[in-house]
């Protein structure tokens, strides 16, 4: 009987959020690298990676277009023609990179890039390229369901670059050197898992000028999105370059390094959630908010409660992996760290309107978030240097995520989106307390708001309050 039970319940657990977390525990690897960098180039070196890697991040969404995304939804859709469309979607990101190539050096000067920094510049851009490529093929397993093969993927290029771009910087100590073999592993392996995914399915089609234009006009309110998503999220690095010392900008990049370990988990969530949320809307549009309900209680126990007990060891984060010459980055970490706990409302918001295919909506919102952030920026940095920028961000999460959700209300979705509101407010309540606790807020008041706002969301997620009782979908 025991055993009956056992079985029953491996057969109904869903591997692919373990398979899709250990692809993501592999940016361990890249972390642990990127601190091995700052702690042997120091901040003023550091700093110029970092803001190289944030041009880098911009440029490459112009080189995606968002076809990474487009092309997990249509596989999950379509599992038979959707992987047709990889050879052409791969095509446009190589005609994308040459553009990119052409309008990268006046940028770069702009961006005070000069000597070495300008060829770190270029090749952290070629590293980007094939990063997109590899984002892409990627998502042939995602749309797939095949989320093994994508950790075993992504594991190998991981695990080949920390080796040997440490072996570079261990004998060569030249960050060129380190990047450039970091662009070189990543066009290696694009080109074996490109090999490897046209022997197991067929990922290519005969490439036309009507094809040609139904993909670009399909990826365009994806890539407009991503534009504006990845500069929602990089130009507060690339104000700081500009507006602020180099340390300063090391000490924002270290910080934000570490928010990216933890921006992981809900990736590993939505990594899930979006061909899972693209299948349903396909197949079974009246069971979506069931999905958007397992989704929020996904977020909710697996990254709520990390993002709150990394508040309370922000010192002994910096310290462990930084070193002491990075302290003032605890200063941003403690900013940054509370906002995913909206953060992670916004990336459902971006994700849902995907899966339904209305991402259309998303560029205004979007628009809105980037100009808000620049504006907190413009004001904040010169007076607070990297925790203006950090103060920055987290105004514009709130800002970004509070409208998405709005409007997830008016596209037929009015109960879950009120609800999602409220839950978005109380865990941003939630992952800031830490921080207050650190800065004198006494220890019984911080633990009754805590208790409050838990019991506060256990209600909001039971059924009969969270899902819609009639509702038009």
């Amino acid at each position: 009987m025991y055993s009956q039970g056992l079985k029953t319940l491996v057969k109904r657990f869903d591997f692919s959020y373990v398979y899709a977390f250990l692809g993501e525990a592999t940016l361990g690897l890249t972390f642990i690298f990127y601190m091995i960098l700052g702690r042997t180039l120091g901040p003023e070196q550091y700093g110029i990676f970092t803001a190289a890697t944030a041009l880098g991040g911009i440029v490459a969404f112009f080189i995606q277009f968002g076809l990474h995304d487009l092309l997990a939804r249509e596989i999950a859709a379509n599992p038979q023609e959707g992987p047709k469309s990889t050879s052409i979607f791969l095509l446009i990101e190589s005609l994308n990179f040459l553009g990119v190539l052409i309008v990268l050096l006046p940028i770069a000067k702009l961006l005070n890039f000069e000597g070495i920094g300008l060829v770190i510049c270029y090749l952290v851009v070629i590293a980007g390229a094939c990063r997109c490529a590899k984002q892409t093929l990627r998502s042939v397993f995602r749309g797939l369901g095949h989320f093994r093969s994508e950790t075993i993927s992504v594991t190998i290029e991981r695990l080949a670059m920390f080796l040997l771009a440490g072996l570079i910087l261990l004998v060569s100590n030249n960050l060129a050197w380190v990047v450039g073999t970091m662009a070189l592993v990543r066009l290696i392996d694009i080109i074996c898992l490109f090999y490897y995914l046209n022997q197991h399915t067929l990922i290519t089609s005969p490439i036309t000028l009507k094809g040609f234009q139904r993909a670009l006009k399909m990826a365009y309110p994806f890539a407009l999105s991503g534009v504006l998503w990845v500069l929602y999220y990089q130009i507060d690095i690339l104000m700081l370059k500009v507006m602020a010392p180099s340390t300063e900008t090391g000490f924002y990049g270290a910080a934000y390094s570490l928010i990216e370990i933890f921006s992981a988990l809900p990736r590993v969530i939505f990594y899930v959630a979006l061909p899972k949320f693209s299948r349903c809307y396909a197949e079974e549009p009246e069971q979506l908010p069931y999905q958007i309900q397992k989704t929020t209680y996904f977020l909710l126990i697996f990254v709520l409660p990390v993002i709150t007990i990394a508040g309370l060891g922000q010192t002994f984060l910096v310290q462990l992996t930084y070193g002491q010459g990075f302290l003032s980055s605890i200063d941003s970490f403690s900013i940054l760290l509370p906002s995913l706990g909206m953060k992670m409302f916004a990336s459902l918001v971006l994700f849902l309107l995907q899966a339904t295919r209305r991402e259309r909506f998303l560029p205004p919102i979007l628009l809105f978030a980037v100009i808000a952030n620049i504006l907190a920026n413009a004001v904040l940095i010169p007076l607070l240097g990297a925790i203006g920028a950090a103060f920055a961000t987290l105004l514009s999460e709130i800002i970004f995520a509070v409208a998405g959700l709005i409007l997830i209300g008016r596209i037929g979705y009015r109960r879950v989106s009120q609800k999602l509101l409220i839950i978005s407010v109380i865990s941003l309540l939630v992952a800031v307390i830490p921080s207050l606790i650190l800065n004198g807020l006494g220890l019984i008041i911080a633990m009754g708001i805590m208790i409050l706002s838990i019991a506060a969301i256990t209600l909001i997620m039971r059924s009969s309050y969270f899902l819609p009782r009639v509702e038009k979908l």
